[in-house]
């Protein structure tokens, strides 16, 4: 398969929606906006196709990422997430997918403390939690 991404053959990652054939390698993922669910049946799915938060929040003008004090974009994306049980906790998609992996098994959300529901909403966006 191609990876639609780079372009470059041997792509062996498929989008899991129905109908669609796009395929990437999973280095080529981040870049190309896709999403692999770390748990359940691992799916992955491409750019157009990937979940969405369903929280209504936006982050207010000149809001920042609580892990790296870098302005965020001005609505949830790719890039951009928030926190499903405070709706204030603003992060990069970069950001919360390192401290998930250094947090472990004690990761949370860093503003509020939310386990459960913050835990589930990340998995569900692709961002990969250490079992460690």
């Amino acid at each position: 398969q191609r990876c639609f991404v780079c372009g470059e053959m041997g792509a062996t990652i498929t989008c899991q929606e129905k109908g669609c054939d796009r395929s990437f390698h999973l280095p080529c993922a981040s870049e190309g906006e896709c999403v692999t669910q770390f748990f359940g049946l691992y799916r992955s799915f491409c750019w157009q196709h990937h979940p969405k938060q369903a929280v209504q929040a936006t982050p207010e003008q000149n809001s920042t990422c609580i892990i790296c004090l870098g302005f965020v974009e001005d609505k949830k994306s790719y890039r951009t997430v928030v926190c499903p049980a405070c709706q204030h906790a603003w992060f990069h998609q970069s950001c919360i997918h390192k401290q998930a992996i250094h947090a472990g098994v004690c990761f949370r959300c860093l503003h509020c403390q939310n386990k459960d529901q913050f835990v589930m909403e990340m998995l569900t966006m692709g961002i990969r939690i250490s079992k460690r």
